[in-house]
């Protein structure tokens, strides 16, 4: 009689861990669902589990096939190290997850920190659907991702913690077909969560594109997984090459042109400005392929990018018209304000895109965004009171013309008749307009000369 009560609690015991489906992505980390027979319907409860060693930051499991649009769940140390923390999220993107969601969890009895193993048995009450997406639990390849990151523990109750971006990832689906059935209100503890991997397929990778191991089995269809080896070194080549266009390069060449003056400044300034926005046509090409690869070209960022690289190629086409306009008319003419003033707005929307980037990626640190905020103010504060300086000098300028020929008509020269004085007001207009001069004549700046292209 014993012998059969034996045979017949092994064989529940077989079942129940065949009712949790295990995906393991490296040795000691482990993923299982569990579907209830409650939920056999497509919608209910639904469980799983995320386990993993103390040395990970964070570890999490997400219902899609990719970061946006996605549920997210994560686990991390609380502040006492003896538990975990549960954080639901939602994934906007390629940057860290919104903290906005509004997922039912409970977390279950056998999760917490011992053996240096982190454990997090967990039950979802409505996650066969949520805003981005859904998930039918009767699904035979139902998509998740994964994620963790390796490094000191988060050591937080907060629920709304700042998370340090994945160091590895990747996506699997679970046939959650195979992993329906039972009434156990914590069916990780009955199972004891194998971690042999389930029938399911998986690809992983690292955040410098190198793909991990791929299981596979019953079930068919994978999505994600690595991005190419590059990815890394390009994003950071974009940030950096487009915040020195627009931070730094475009404000020191708008600069220039009213703070110096040599022969050949005009020339220089254009070539100076050409040069700036190759770099970040550039550096635009870099975000377009990375928006590509994150799904991120709907982003302000992305949009407002490509439309600042579309509006610049105004500049040189309005600076060249000006100057031939200007050697004719020695003034500003029709394509002097639009060169000026659509130079100006576009560039300092350039540098406002910069922030919008930085918010956007997952990996720069609230250092990083403070570093260009406080840089970015300056140079832009910079540039303004170079175009003050100089409305203001030529305001001065101009006066003391005014002045120069209003005495000279005013004056009684002996032997000189008032048409004599009068040719004589005329010629010295002519010979101050005629002046050699480095410096461009644009509307703020009443000074004649070679002129030049002129962007901001």
């Amino acid at each position: 009689m014993h012998f059969f009560k034996a045979v017949g609690g092994l064989a529940l015991a077989s079942v129940a861990v065949a009712q949790n489906q295990t995906y393991c992505p490296a040795s000691g980390i482990c993923f299982a669902v569990n579907v209830p027979a409650s939920s056999s319907s497509g919608s209910g409860d639904i469980y799983f589990q995320m386990q993993g060693p103390t040395s990970l930051s964070w570890i999490s499991l997400g219902q899609g096939s990719s970061m946006k649009g996605s549920n997210i769940f994560f686990a991390y140390a609380n502040s006492a190290g003896t538990n975990v923390t549960l954080s639901p999220r939602l994934g906007v993107g390629d940057k860290q997850p919104s903290t906005g969601a509004t997922t039912s969890l409970t977390l279950l009895s056998g999760s917490g920190i011992s053996n240096g193993i982190m454990t997090a048995n967990v039950k979802c009450s409505n996650c066969n659907s949520w805003s981005g997406g859904s998930m039918s639990f009767t699904s035979s390849s139902s998509n998740w991702i994964w994620a963790y990151k390796t490094g000191s523990a988060v050591s937080s109750d907060s629920v709304t913690a700042n998370l340090a971006q994945h160091n590895k990832y990747g996506s699997t689906t679970f046939n959650l077909q195979s992993a329906t059935g039972g009434s156990s209100s914590n069916p990780f503890l009955a199972s004891a969560a194998s971690s042999t991997p389930s029938p399911s397929s998986s690809k992983s990778g690292d955040d410098d594109g190198n793909e991990g191991s791929t299981t596979g089995g019953s079930s068919s269809g994978s999505s994600g997984g690595g991005r190419p080896s590059t990815f890394s070194a390009v994003r950071e080549a974009h940030g950096i090459l487009a915040s020195v266009a627009f931070v730094l390069m475009f404000p020191m060449g708008a600069i220039a042109i009213r703070a110096f003056s040599f022969p050949g400044l005009l020339w220089l300034h254009g070539g100076w400005m050409v040069f700036t926005y190759v770099a970040f046509l550039t550096a635009l090409g870099m975000g377009v392929w990375i928006a590509v690869m994150t799904e991120q070209l709907g982003e302000a960022h992305s949009i407002i990018g490509i439309f600042v690289g579309a509006a610049l190629l105004l500049q040189p086409l309005t600076g060249v018209v000006h100057h031939l306009l200007y050697k004719r008319t020695s003034g500003p003419n029709v394509a002097t304000y639009p060169h000026v003033w659509w130079g100006r707005a576009i560039i300092t929307l350039g540098i406002i895109n910069g922030g919008l980037g930085l918010q956007l990626s997952a990996n720069a640190t609230k250092g990083q965004n403070t570093a260009y905020a406080v840089v970015a103010a300056i140079m832009w504060l910079l540039w303004m009171a170079a175009i003050v300086v100089g409305i203001c000098k030529s305001r001065r300028k101009s006066e003391n013309v005014t002045r120069e020929i209003y005495s000279l008509k005013q004056s009684k020269a002996p032997g000189h008749s008032s048409a004599e004085n009068m040719r004589e007001s005329d010629s010295l207009r002519i010979n101050q307009d005629a002046r050699p001069s480095t410096q461009n004549s644009y509307p703020d700046q009443h000074m004649t000369g070679v002129a030049g292209t002129r962007w901001a």
